[in-house]
């Protein structure tokens, strides 16, 4: 399916046909612990190239973990937030993000990967958005008892960045897992907004995946395709997306429900993407 540029109105890039969830499947095809595939750009680039050619999906997520970004910012210990940096919030610098553990060995994937993949297959580079990272960080405060937290200029950077740096490093995608709670700054919702000009500018899709218990009123968040993830007790699917209008289609993308079940049978998961194919 095809997309418009919003500036020239010109077909340019596909969107892929089937984005399931797989990152406790990666690690099962993979015969290691996650924790281990993130070590090692290399190992977590071949992990997700095996597990496609297993699969046969055209849209693979690289890596689809909502909590690894709050990590990077907080490096990955909460004590850090009660010892101020650098700039006297405890987190780490916005510019320092993607050199942080484990988050740089999936920037750092991306380009072997797309050495292993098939031509027909597309890396969507996978981090939190704006609105799910701005609640993660100020809940990894008030934990601590610590009052203030991560302002939005703080989130901006963060995602601004993650997003140009993944881009450059020729990701066809971006997507974003995304969950809008009441009281998120409206500067932080139009980050959105953002992250779909830098896409269009590098002529590259934007995908949106809204986890369950995101505010159902709120559903602009500028993306080509959004994914309303269903509860997390029907982890089957398929789940198609929303395609905004300028997308031309006769069938939307589609993903799972959540994250695919590592014990689950390869022929039911190829028997779930032939599903999704043929509705």
């Amino acid at each position: 399916m095809k997309i418009l540029n919003a500036k020239t109105g010109d077909l340019f890039m596909k969107l892929p046909q089937s984005v399931p969830i797989l990152t406790a499947f990666t690690a099962r095809v993979a015969g290691r612990e996650m924790e281990q595939l993130l070590q090692s750009p290399t190992a977590l680039a071949r992990a997700l190239a095996d597990t496609q050619k297993v699969v046969g999906h055209d849209g693979v997520l690289c890596l689809f973990a909502p909590l690894l970004l709050a990590s990077a910012c907080i490096s990955q210990q909460k004590e850090v937030i009660a010892s101020p940096g650098a700039d006297g919030s405890g987190l780490t610098r916005p510019d320092e993000i993607l050199q942080t553990a484990p988050l740089a060995s999936i920037l750092e994937s991306i380009q072997p990967l797309r050495h292993q993949l098939p031509d027909s297959a597309m890396i969507y580079a996978t981090f939190t958005g704006p609105g799910l990272l701005y609640s993660q960080l100020q809940g990894a405060f008030e934990s601590c008892g610590m009052t203030g937290g991560a302002d939005s200029d703080y989130v901006l950077d963060v995602i601004r960045n993650l997003t140009r740096n993944a881009l450059e490093l020729k990701a066809d995608g971006i997507a974003l897992i995304e969950q809008l709670e009441p009281g998120i700054p409206s500067e932080v919702q139009r980050c959105h907004k953002t992250v779909r000009k830098l896409a269009d500018f590098y002529d590259s899709g934007f995908l949106v995946f809204r986890l369950p218990g995101a505010d159902a009123q709120r559903s602009d968040f500028s993306a080509h395709c959004t994914f309303d993830l269903a509860s997390e007790e029907n982890l089957n699917g398929p789940v198609f997306g929303k395609l905004e209008q300028l997308a031309e289609s006769n069938a939307s993308p589609f993903t799972t429900a959540g994250d695919v079940p590592a014990a689950l049978p390869v022929e039911e998961l190829r028997l779930l993407l032939r599903k999704g194919q043929s509705a």
